[in-house]
């Protein structure tokens, strides 16, 4: 059973405490889901109501976790904690406010360092006392050790399964829908197969864009997409237990054009690129810098064309540091682990986006590419009629009445038109 050792938190909260007595703070204020979850192995639902564990330096007091009065008996779970103290609501009366709580708490420290991900509203409260915002816990984070790293290759699985599922369901007219629908059936496979399974920090996204939808990364494909002529993206986003990893890949559901041919051979040797640089010592911001010199010399150039970097840390997060862009101050050393994802992005018709993300661990010498699904174009084109896809397509567009929806927005856009 793949878990976080009591011995392995113990020494997260013990550098925690290093580092808040190193940065001249009396307390540190941790109230991120994440930095909370890594240092003590409570996963929780916060909602609105704040979660705070005070970490203070090492040898002055033990940490100290202020949470709401519901969520008291399941946080007893939490490790390391010397103290456990609660408030009432939020909102709540005075003298019962979560406000309360912190000031009976921290209300005669002189430096208080919180993270950078402190919502607003709640710092703003703080305003009596001198604040310094720092990522100390997200510092401590970036370097895996070893039992992290095992959990993220269990991830990695995973994402390589969601993206077979994708291309399984894929074939020339094809939704969107049909792969999103494979989701459900991944995260069956985790439950069953994952022995000590936590609901709150295991997410599963299966997503297809299809070209030219496949040009804007960040959008929400519409079911209906098509899966038809230019190069498409499937996405597995995974986290699993605490732990992501992703995995892409960029297919054809018909035979690619030359200009595609082209540019997917160009985005595959700016990955070897990043590939070959990869190891201990090396800035981060200088392997985005020779990617995006490769690929301007390759004719792809300009925000429109690129539109992100190179890649980002992946742990407990899916996006975290060390960030791989150019202005970024990160190093690689060993035990990182990073996606390593340039894209082309082309407009047109047939346009679209040309993606292959793979999970990377830093070695000693190198890196290990973690993901193992295949990544040629000869492989990532759908040939043949597929006849079971498209049986099951049918199948799932009935059940989530996808042509009768669409036929809903067909005759709304005339009637507006």
């Amino acid at each position: 059973m793949l878990r976080i050792t009591q011995e392995e938190y113990r020494r997260r909260l013990e550098r925690l405490e290093t580092a808040v007595a190193e940065a001249g703070l009396d307390v540190f204020l941790v109230s991120s889901f994440d930095s909370i979850y890594y240092l003590t192995g409570a996963g929780f639902e916060p909602l609105e109501r704040p979660f705070f564990l005070a970490v203070y330096p090492r040898g002055v007091r033990g940490s100290t976790l202020l949470v709401p009065r519901l969520d008291a008996e399941h946080m007893k779970k939490a490790r390391n904690v010397a103290e456990r103290r609660t408030y009432w609501e939020h909102p709540a009366p005075e003298g019962r406010r979560w406000l309360d709580g912190l000031w009976a708490l921290i209300g005669h420290a002189g430096r208080v360092g919180i993270e950078p991900s402190l919502r607003r509203d709640i710092a703003d409260e703080l305003c009596g006392l001198t604040t310094e915002v720092t990522p100390l816990v997200e510092g401590l984070r970036a370097v895996k050790s070893p039992d992290e790293v095992a959990m993220i290759r269990r991830t990695v699985r995973y994402a390589d399964r969601g993206v077979e599922a994708l291309l399984a369901a894929a074939y020339y007219g094809a939704t969107a829908a049909e792969g999103f629908a494979r989701t459900g059936a991944l995260s069956r496979t985790i439950i069953r197969e994952v022995d000590d399974w936590e609901i709150l920090t295991t997410r599963v996204l299966l997503a297809t864009w299809a070209s030219p939808t496949s040009a804007q990364p960040h959008s929400v494909p519409d079911l209906n997409d098509r899966l038809r002529e230019g190069p498409h993206v499937a996405l597995s986003f995974l986290r699993v237990n605490g732990y992501a990893a992703e995995c892409e890949r960029t297919f054809f559901t018909a035979p690619p054009s030359q200009e595609g041919r082209r540019a997917f051979r160009a985005m595959e040797e700016a990955r070897g690129i990043a590939f070959r640089m990869i190891r201990p010592g090396v800035a981060c911001g200088e392997l985005d810098q020779a990617v995006n010199e490769f690929l301007r010399a390759e004719g792809y150039a300009g925000e429109e064309c690129r539109l992100h970097r190179t890649g980002h840390g992946i742990g407990l997060g899916n996006h975290e540091a060390p960030w791989v862009a150019e202005g970024s101050t990160d190093v690689f050393a060993e035990n990182m682990v990073i996606s390593v994802e340039p894209g082309i992005y082309l407009k047109g018709e047939c346009g679209g986006g040309f993606r292959n993300s793979d999970t990377v661990l830093v070695t000693r010498d190198g890196c290990e590419c973690l993901t193992r699904y295949r990544s040629k174009i000869d492989d990532l084109t759908i040939r043949g009629w597929r006849p079971r896809a498209r049986l099951i397509g049918a199948l799932i567009r009935r059940a989530l009445r996808l042509n009768e929806k669409a036929g809903l927005a067909r005759e709304s856009r005339r009637q507006t038109s």
